[in-house]
This record gives C-alpha cells, sequence and structure tokens, in this order.
C-alpha cells in the first residue's frame, strides 16, 4: 500500500471503480465528476454521492475475528484464532479516501458563484463525515484529522500530523451541531437522486445528526473536562426535543435506523458478499451463539428452546442441524472448522444451511447472513436512541434530574424500537433468502403475549422501585444486545460502561482497548506517528486506552 495521504491517486482509482457502477443504478451522469479522471472536474454532487455510497464500513473480517468473539463476548469463532492486525487497515484507507472527498467537496462549494445555495449539500456532507470521524476516533484514538486529506495542496501535505481527541471531539460535536440547525432552508440547490442515503429527507437527517450528537455526549460524560460540552447537548437534543428517530415507519426503516441499506443506498454488488464472506468462509470463521448472550435470551438451558424470552432470539439465531439450542461455550478456545460442523457452506450461491450432524452449535440464522443484499450495515438506531436516553434519567446526566419513570418509557421504547426493527426487516422487507416458515424462516407478526412476557420477565423489566444502580446494567445489558449486529458500537458500550455480560468462565488473553495504527503509517509517516505512538509496538498500542474509557 502506498501512502495513504496521497489521496488525490485514490480518487483518480475511485473513477475506474465508480464508473461502471452507476450506470447500474440508473444515475447515467452520477460520474460525471470521474469521467476524465481529475479532481478539477468534480462537483459538490459526485462528491457528497460517493460519501454516502461509502456511509458505513466494509471490513466485517474485523468483527467475526476479534470484536464479535472476543471482546463483545456475543459470538464464538469456531476456528483456530486469526491474528486480528491482518485486518486493521481498511478502516484506516476508506476513511482519509471519503475525508479528502470532504475537504474537496468544501472547496468546490466555496468556488461556485452562489455558496449559500449548497448548505444542504454541506450540511448532509458535515453529518456523514463526522460519524465516519467520530467512528475512527472509537478504534484508534488520536487520528489525523485537520491537516489529512488536503495532498491535492502540495507534497508537504502528505504526512500530516495527529490531532489530540479531546480537540477532534469539539471540533466534530460543534460541526454536526452547526449542520443540524443549517439544513432544510429555503433557496436551496436539490441534487436529486445523488443524495441516495436519506433521499433529501432533511427532518431524516435532523435527527440522524441529534442522534449522533446525543450518543457522544453519553460517551464522553465521564470526562470532568468536556462536562460543558455534555450538558450543553443534553439539553439542546433531550430538554429542548430537538428531532429524534422515534415511532420508526416500518416500511421506510432507513429513516429511523440509519446506516446503508443496499438495495436503497448502493447496488447490491456493491457489498459483494461482505457479511457472507466474513462468517461462512473457512479462513474468516464458523460463528456461533455465545453461552454469553444465550443466557441473556433464555431463563433456562432446555435446548427445545422453551425457555427463550426474548423474542429477537430467533430470528438473529437458529438452532443446531439436530433442531436443538446448544450455544457454543464461551470459554472454548475454538476447533479446527469442521470438527463441530459447519453451518454456512462455503459457496457464493447456498439456498439452505449445511446439514451434517456434526453442527452441533447453534449458529447465528443462517438466512440473516445469507441476505447480504438486503441486511442493513448501521450506524445508530431508534433502540440505541431510546437507550441512550434512558441512561440519561437513570443517571440524571447532563443537567438532566434523575427521572426513574421517564428511563422506564425511553427503556421500554428502545425494547420496542429494536424488537420492531427486526421483525419489521425480516417480514416487511425484501429478504427474498428467507424461508416462510421452518427453522430459521420469517417469524411472523410478534403477538401481544409475546411481548408482555418479554418486558415483564424479570432480568429484563425495568423496576422504578429498584436502585438506580440495578436498572442502569439492565439498560447497559439491553443497549448491548440491541447492537449485536454493529459490533463496533457494542465494543463501545463494553469499554464505557465495563458492565456488559461476560462468561465468567471465559477470560480473553487479549487487551485491545483500540486499534493499532497500520503499519504504513510506522514506515511512511514515522515523526507524527512515533508522537502519536511513542513508538509502541501493535500490542503495547492496542492496550492504551481512547479518550473517553474510564
Amino acid at each position: 500500500m502506498k501512502i495513504q495521504y496521497k489521496i488525490i491517486y485514490s480518487l483518480l482509482g475511485l473513477a475506474i471503480l465508480f464508473a461502471d457502477v452507476s450506470c447500474k443504478k440508473g444515475f447515467e451522469e452520477l460520474n460525471a465528476p470521474y469521467k476524465d479522471a481529475t479532481v478539477s472536474t468534480a462537483t459538490p454532487a459526485g462528491f457528497f454521492n460517493n460519501l454516502a455510497r461509502r456511509a458505513t464500513d466494509d471490513a466485517y473480517t474485523l468483527h467475526t475475528t476479534l470484536i464479535m468473539p472476543k471482546l463483545n463476548q456475543q459470538g464464538v469463532q469456531n476456528i483456530v484464532s486469526l491474528p486480528y492486525v491482518n485486518y486493521i487497515t481498511t478502516y484506516w484507507q476508506a476513511y482519509y479516501q471519503d475525508l479528502a472527498d470532504y475537504k474537496q467537496l468544501l472547496k468546490l462549494i466555496d468556488a461556485t458563484s452562489t455558496p449559500a445555495a449548497y448548505t444542504d449539500v454541506k450540511s448532509m456532507a458535515t453529518i456523514l463525515i463526522a460519524s465516519k470521524t467520530l467512528s475512527m476516533l472509537d478504534r484508534y484514538g488520536s487520528i489525523p484529522y485537520s491537516s489529512a486529506g488536503i495532498a491535492t495542496d502540495g507534497i508537504e501535505k502528505y504526512r500530516p500530523t495527529y490531532d489530540d481527541e479531546k480537540s477532534i471531539y469539539m471540533s466534530i460535536l460543534a460541526d454536526l451541531a452547526t449542520a443540524v440547525n443549517s439544513i432544510g432552508g429555503a433557496g436551496q440547490i436539490n441534487i436529486g437522486n445523488y443524495e441516495s442515503f436519506l433521499a433529501n429527507d432533511f427532518d431524516a437527517w435532523r435527527k440522524f445528526g441529534n442522534a449522533l450528537r446525543l450518543r457522544y455526549a453519553v460517551r464522553l460524560s465521564a470526562k470532568a473536562e468536556m462536562q460543558a460540552l455534555v450538558t450543553g447537548i443534553i439539553q439542546d437534543v433531550v430538554t429542548g426535543n430537538k428531532p429524534l428517530p422515534n415511532n420508526q415507519n416500518l416500511t421506510a426503516l432507513q429513516k429511523s435506523n440509519f446506516g446503508n441499506y443496499p438495495l436503497i443506498v448502493v447496488p447490491q454488488t456493491d457489498y459483494n458478499l461482505r457479511y457472507w464472506y466474513s462468517f461462512r468462509e473457512a479462513s474468516v470463521g464458523n460463528m456461533r451463539m455465545s453461552t454469553n448472550v444465550w443466557n441473556q435470551m433464555s431463563s433456562t438451558n432446555a435446548d427445545d428452546g422453551s425457555g427463550i424470552f426474548d423474542p429477537r432470539c430467533k430470528i438473529w439465531f437458529m438452532p443446531n442441524n439436530a433442531g436443538k439450542w446448544v450455544p457454543q461455550p464461551q470459554n472454548s478456545a475454538g476447533s479446527a472448522p469442521g470438527s463441530t460442523g459447519t453451518a454456512y457452506p462455503n459457496q457464493e450461491t447456498p439456498s439452505a444451511p449445511n446439514l451434517p450432524n456434526g453442527n452441533v452449535y447453534a449458529p447465528f440464522n443462517f438466512y440473516m447472513v445469507r441476505d447480504f443484499a438486503s441486511f442493513p450495515y448501521l450506524i445508530i438506531t431508534e433502540a440505541d436512541v431510546h437507550f441512550l436516553k434512558a441512561e440519561i434519567y437513570n443517571r440524571g446526566l447532563g443537567g438532566v434530574a434523575a427521572n426513574p419513570t421517564m428511563a422506564k418509557s425511553e427503556y421500554d421504547a428502545g425494547l420496542k424500537a429494536s424488537v420492531d426493527f427486526w421483525y419489521g426487516y425480516v417480514n416487511n422487507g425484501t429478504t427474498s433468502f428467507w424461508p416462510s416458515t421452518g427453522v430459521g424462516g420469517k417469524p411472523g407478526a410478534l403477538s401481544t403475549t409475546d411481548w408482555n412476557n418479554f418486558i415483564n420477565t424479570p432480568a429484563v423489566m425495568y423496576n422504578v422501585a429498584d436502585p438506580a444502580t440495578t436498572n442502569y446494567q439492565k439498560i447497559v445489558k439491553q443497549a448491548w444486545l440491541a447492537t449485536i449486529w454493529q459490533p463496533l458500537e457494542a465494543w463501545a458500550i463494553v469499554r464505557r460502561t465495563g458492565i456488559t455480560p461476560k462468561d465468567p468462565a471465559y477470560s480473553s488473553p487479549d487487551v485491545v482497548n483500540k486499534l493499532p495504527y497500520p503499519n504504513d503509517e510506522e514506515n511512511n509517516n514515522n515523526d507524527n506517528w512515533k508522537a502519536a505512538a511513542g513508538g509502541a509496538d501493535q500490542t503495547q498500542q492496542a492496550a492504551k486506552k481512547v479518550y473517553w474509557m474510564p
């Protein structure tokens, strides 16, 4: 890999990549900015479309080799452990392409005769790059930001310095506030189909931006030096009743649960079997439901599933090939592929899960993993927001008085939003691979009885008479469970709270509080890398805590 800051070359390469894809989507002029393979011919709409199409990450392999099985303990990888450092560079490369696109977009807007008419475009792009930057801080800690992504300004810009985390948070959260308050004005240029993320729904964009602001206000709430910022955001968004995802429309899930929906945002071929590859490939993993998660969703170990009280269990997972609900022990060191059966055939177009009797552990639902064409890649959801508000009211954060009644209301709404999302996705979406009936198939509508059983299960129910600490543990547990298909967010909850469920028999040998920097940084940006990493090796870097960790 070349120095990633020579972003101009990345942009030229993207010209070739995107020229074919856009025609498939029917936007004939979508790639006009790249026809001549030169930044000088680009348009704001073209750059924005690239940001929207790459709104979520590509490297799900890291999730199945490190984050789900070891750090979150939400799954067990049924294979000999792989070195996760093989997969840490993809996020880094993709982000700096995006940051360069964003900064070029701002330059193009400033160079137009009517820059004020592009305020909506600028605001939407700012929300997208804020989401990406905040996610990078969660992964790597300090990163190059203010002086990065501007290699087109000259060779001296190829090796940018690393900004401290606090300054980036301050900058990004201020930019988000400006963006959500500026979007949707009069006299704006409409970029039409170039805006494929939320289809020019400015109310949805406000909700997306405010949801991110709230997430990071809570994330930063333990930092004494950030209390003024945290309080300002929570007062503005919660007390000020600013737009947030609520009462989701099951026919338009993406308007309240933000991320990339392959059949909406990009041609499905762009996703190229992302989830499917990560679960089926023998060299990557063969994921199983963990005992850790099973214990949070079933009241007994009955292998007929009679103890299951969480209605999401039968969407996220399926029984083994004998029809039994048998989780894989979280303390298992893993074994060679095939020794416990292979849940996912190593074929590109399988129509059913493998059936050998040796497949002894309950896997992640075959049909969910297989449905790469419409499975959403989520950034932040309505459920996430309700759980954040539940925590705010439960703990009394950001100048909001502790209020157990309001905390319970938001907590229950978070559970409902999570259940509704997954049932809505399966039953109302374009989930072509899911059978209508049978093991692992569509569950149909959730009955009132099943919902009441779930919400009133003692392990789940928020009781206003209980101590705040007891209810806080329930909020954290359910927020963590709800992000099982958002592994990076689940990892953030694990690191921030320290109280997510863990199998007592399992102790990970890895201490990974952040991702180490890619080797190219040490090789090609050595002085700045050394200032940020202190010359530490990758294991030592991974042990360092990110800014908001206690």
